[in-house]
């Protein structure tokens, strides 16, 4: 896979389309030494980035929760993605967006830093997020040894960069390990989610999910949750142990970059990445992404 910084096309940067080349920041800049920095992942569908309003609407609290704003309003950004992507040429693929403090101190305290703004849109390599066969053959998920910090200790609510410095560890770990990605659990041992996806359980054709106390409210697990809802499935949203592993009988993972993946093994306990729950619900979320663009 050609490395990010090598690869050609346009980014929309502080206002307007630049070289991908051109995109670059200084080394002393806030955002990267104190992790002053917010992300969205944005899928495009049919060339239409899918859910876009709701990923502009969370970037923007989670620079607020960071004690920024961002530089922009949403109606700017919102055509400015529609530029990167058009600019990119693509009908399937991914949309990041970043917001960060720019260079003007290196110190804590960052009151007076201007924020800046980059949206790039790429297609996706098949295997990006998981082997190419993972949606019929699963994946195989490894409980990771660091746990989701309480609400009260860091800003979960937030998709910062720097709350994602555990799953990149995890992750690592887990894939050295011989599995696929890492779950994480919460300060009293309750599941989470993976290191960038939330976590599903099927039992008894019900579905089960873990509360999001500890980390960002996921757009892609509300899909999976109005369409539990629109098929009349039980979802139960709670506290959930590792033991609940050995009960269920399914597993899936949501988010917009894995979309729906099928689990097929959690620690010691397989499960059939066919289940017929998981495969509803696999069906009935790409059908949704149809809608968007018809």
């Amino acid at each position: 896979m050609i490395p990010f910084d090598r690869r050609t096309g346009r980014i929309w940067y502080d206002g307007g389309l630049v070289d991908w080349a051109d995109a670059t920041l200084h080394v002393l800049t806030h955002g990267l030494h104190y992790a002053s920095s917010v992300f969205e992942g944005v899928r495009v569908h049919g060339g239409r980035p899918f859910l876009l309003t709701e990923h502009i609407s969370r970037l923007r609290a989670s620079a607020r929760i960071l004690d920024f704003d961002l530089a922009h309003d949403d109606e700017t950004l919102h055509t400015a993605t529609l530029e990167a992507v058009a600019a990119s040429g693509i009908t399937e693929g991914y949309i990041r967006m970043n917001a960060w403090r720019g260079s003007e101190v290196i110190q804590t305290a960052a009151l007076k830093t201007s924020v800046h703004t980059s949206i790039a849109a790429w297609e996706l390599p098949e295997g990006y997020y998981a082997a190419a066969d993972a949606l019929d053959k699963g994946i195989r998920l490894v409980t990771g040894r660091y746990r989701r910090p309480d609400p009260g200790c860091a800003p979960v609510k937030s998709k910062a960069a720097g709350n994602y410095m555990i799953g990149t560890i995890s992750k690592n770990e887990a894939l050295r390990a011989g599995y696929d990605d890492a779950l994480l659990l919460d300060g009293h041992g309750n599941f989470v989610e993976a290191t960038g996806a939330h976590l599903f359980f099927t039992k008894d054709g019900a579905l089960h999910t873990p509360t999001t106390r500890c980390t960002i409210d996921g757009i892609t697990r509300a899909c999976v949750l109005a369409i539990a809802e629109h098929a009349g499935i039980e979802c139960t949203v709670g506290d959930l142990p590792p033991s609940f592993a050995g009960e269920a009988d399914g597993a899936f993972l949501c988010g917009t970059a894995c979309e729906i993946l099928p689990v097929a093994r959690i620690d010691e306990h397989p499960y059939d990445p066919g289940n017929d729950l998981v495969r509803h619900v696999v069906t009935a979320y790409r059908e949704m992404t149809l809608r968007a663009w018809e």
